[in-house]
């Protein structure tokens, strides 16, 4: 658990690749599974964290330490 809220290991992993910019696409090819199951990750992620967009999931994530500017 993270600032309350529960990530697991591959929503971490996706959350640190958003903040680096790359795509879904790009995403599911390093990390070896579809594009699909990595909008999904995302998906949870922004509900996890009660972020409406990309941007806020990464001000969330900077002000609770997860990401480093």
């Amino acid at each position: 658990m993270v600032s309350g809220v529960p990530l697991t290991h591959r929503e971490r992993e996706i959350l640190l690749l958003v903040a680096e910019g790359l795509t879904n696409q790009q995403m599911a090819d390093q990390l070896f599974t579809s594009r699909r199951t990595v909008e999904t990750h995302r998906q949870n992620l922004l509900e996890k964290t009660g972020a409406r967009n990309t941007p806020a999931l990464i001000k969330y994530a900077m002000e609770r330490g997860l990401l480093k500017p």
